[in-house]
């Protein structure tokens, strides 16, 4: 039963990061132009659909970070803000393949990553590695 809570909050924790890191990269397109009027209530539907596109492009190096520290029980913020900064940089290099010097969308997606990596800190990473304790024999 610990194991299946364990992975339910590691789930739950995705998630969380995975709309958190969608809500911030929303914030910065509504930073960078003047949709704050009119155009405001559209950018609730990106949520979302930012959300899905993130969640699918970092599934697989997120949960390889996230299996090497519930395996090692590493719960250090840093590790985890890193972790969403080395899975954008991996993105960005892997999924994206970027033909062009646009270095304003590359340190938006790092930061993006950091976010990301910090919610899920906040979440399920503080607990990572908790196990049962092991039952003693004695011979």
């Amino acid at each position: 039963m610990v194991y299946l809570v364990r992975f339910a909050l590691i789930v739950f924790g995705f998630v969380c990061a995975i709309f958190a890191a969608s809500i911030f990269l929303n914030m910065l397109l509504i930073g960078s132009t003047e949709w704050i009027g009119g155009e405001g209530p559209f950018l609730y539907l990106t949520i979302p659909a930012f959300a899905s596109a993130i969640g699918y492009s970092v599934f697989v190096p997120a949960a390889l970070i996230i299996i090497y520290a519930e395996l090692t029980a590493w719960r250090d913020w840093l590790f985890y803000a890193l972790g969403g900064a080395a899975t954008a940089v991996v993105v960005i290099v892997w999924k994206w393949r970027p033909q062009t010097e646009d270095i304003s969308t590359f340190a938006a997606i790092l930061a993006t990553g950091v976010v990301g990596g910090f919610v899920y800190w906040m979440i399920s990473g503080r607990s990572a590695g908790i196990f049962p304790p092991r039952p003693t024999t004695t011979l």
